[in-house]
């Protein structure tokens, strides 16, 4: 691990057991450092001949007593393209110093500087609807141009989150609940893209599975990175409802799309949003929160009449059929899906599918 200094090479050695995070820090805490703990632990690993066993003890010892062990580590990381940033990194997040629970290693593939720039949160659960999802992807694409968009690895809300972010300035962290060993092989193409243009992110070392607990820890992270978190679809139990939760213990921002009452994909938005939450529908309902004022960096596209026509039916209408953007806007059909087509080029609108469009902006 020529790359790393001898305190980050001590972390990722520690990090590479899977013995409980609370021993790893207990350890580190006796020893004064990583390095000194890996270069005296026949010492300082004494104790956990007790809570873990003496073979787990001696197989640590056994890795320090040649270079094999950390070269094979090295080999790993270097033949996956995989970096490990450790909380004595330059790039390790500011957000995450001052916690006592947080990942002590940080594995990525792609853009490292992504750990220091401002983030938004966004998840969803796997069954939110079509149009919440192309309507939350416009939103991210957008957002996207001023805070990264952070997010998870699952379809759903987080696949659209990633694509959206993707097609806007690529900004986008997708961070995974297990190691790189075990990613969602479904995405596998999106992930890769991710890697290519943003950061793909792991808080496990590479073999790593994915547990039962892994996900809230994984949402927990998610909350905490974020400087406010945005739930495109969540039912009345879903997992983005945890990371909201989290959200609002770390003292968080939370944004969530609004849904028509009785839609079951959509009762957590809607409690999030009867609890307090920013009833959000577009990305001026989520950017002007964080004092970020879009209409001010650069006017809006240019509209010929009939567009504007067909812009402003749009918007009182919310969301319609093209044949009632028709009647209110007083186009011919025919002539409407070309005037449809430009503005959402334009990014005014979002196409829902079944011939619905909705208003972005």
């Amino acid at each position: 691990m020529e790359e790393y200094t001898e305190e980050e090479k001590g972390y990722i050695w520690l990090d590479s057991f899977q013995i409980e995070d609370g021993e790893k820090r207990r350890l580190l805490t006796e020893a004064g450092s990583a390095a000194r703990l890996a270069g005296n632990f026949r010492f300082f690993g004494k104790s956990l001949i007790k809570s873990c066993g003496e073979s787990v003890y001696n197989n640590m010892c056994d890795s320090l007593s040649n270079d094999g062990y950390r070269t094979k580590i090295s080999e790993l990381l270097e033949r996956e393209k995989i970096r490990a940033v450790t909380c004595a990194s330059d790039e390790y997040p500011e957000a995450l110093r001052e916690k006592t629970d947080a990942p002590l290693v940080l594995y990525g593939k792609g853009d490292f500087s992504l750990l220091k720039t401002r983030m938004l949160t966004v998840v969803g659960s796997r069954r939110t609807p079509p149009a919440a999802l192309k309507l939350g992807a416009k939103i991210c694409e957008q957002v996207s141009s001023h805070l990264a968009i952070l997010t998870g690895t699952a379809d759903g809300g987080d696949r659209a989150a990633a694509e959206g972010a993707l097609a806007g300035s690529g900004k986008v962290i997708a961070l995974a609940a297990g190691g790189f060993s075990h990613l969602p092989q479904g995405n596998f193409q999106l992930l890769n893209r991710v890697a290519e243009r943003g950061l793909l992110l792991s808080a496990h070392s590479f073999f790593t599975p994915v547990r039962v607990f892994s996900y809230e820890r994984r949402n927990a992270l998610l909350a905490a990175l974020g400087e406010g978190v945005f739930v495109i679809g969540a039912g009345e139990k879903s997992g983005a409802l945890i990371t909201a939760g989290y959200a609002e213990k770390f003292g968080k921002k939370i944004f969530a799309l609004p849904y028509a009452p009785g839609t079951a994909a959509g009762t957590g938005c809607n409690a999030l949003i009867k609890k307090g939450a920013y009833l959000t529908e577009n990305s001026f309902d989520i950017l002007g929160r964080f004092g970020i004022n879009l209409l001010e960096e650069k006017s809006a596209p240019p509209l010929s009449a009939d567009e504007e026509r067909v812009f402003s039916a749009l918007k009182e209408l919310g969301e319609a059929h093209v044949t009632e953007i028709s009647e209110k806007s007083q186009v011919p059909v025919f002539r409407l899906y070309s005037l449809l087509a430009a503005l959402e080029v334009k990014g005014l609108l979002v196409r829902l599918g079944g011939n619905r469009y909705a208003a972005a902006e």
